[in-house]
């Protein structure tokens, strides 16, 4: 029931993180403008420039912060990474436990020995 549930909640959340892309491009764009307005903003030495470039970051922080459903896509996107890594996790656990266990050998060779 677990894999059950763990497999339908990164299906779930791959579905939305994909319909949600085009506002996480638009989110990285804004980050974008953000990060060069404030990069340029610090460099400037003429007023014009930093009024220019305060209006550039302030609208990419706007924007930003305003989209939301670029914020619900990342957060399905994490979802579906969480659920990849847990089925991952919990496939190779069971393969690494039969190989790493030391008295899994020792219980064979023990019961070969008392035969």
């Amino acid at each position: 029931m677990k894999k059950f549930l763990l497999a339908g909640l990164g299906i779930l959340a791959a579905i939305v993180a994909i319909a949600n892309i085009g506002s996480i491009a638009a989110l990285a764009l804004s980050a974008a403008a953000a990060f060069f307005g404030w990069h340029y903003f610090r460099k400037s030495d003429s007023a014009l420039g930093r009024i220019l470039w305060g209006i550039i970051m302030l609208f990419g922080v706007l924007t930003g912060i305003s989209n939301i459903p670029a914020f619900i896509g990342l957060l399905a996107a994490a979802g579906a990474y969480y659920a990849w890594r847990s089925w991952k996790v919990g496939k190779n656990r069971d393969i690494l436990d039969a190989e790493t266990d030391p008295f899994a050998k020792f219980e064979k060779q023990w019961n070969e020995f008392t035969k």
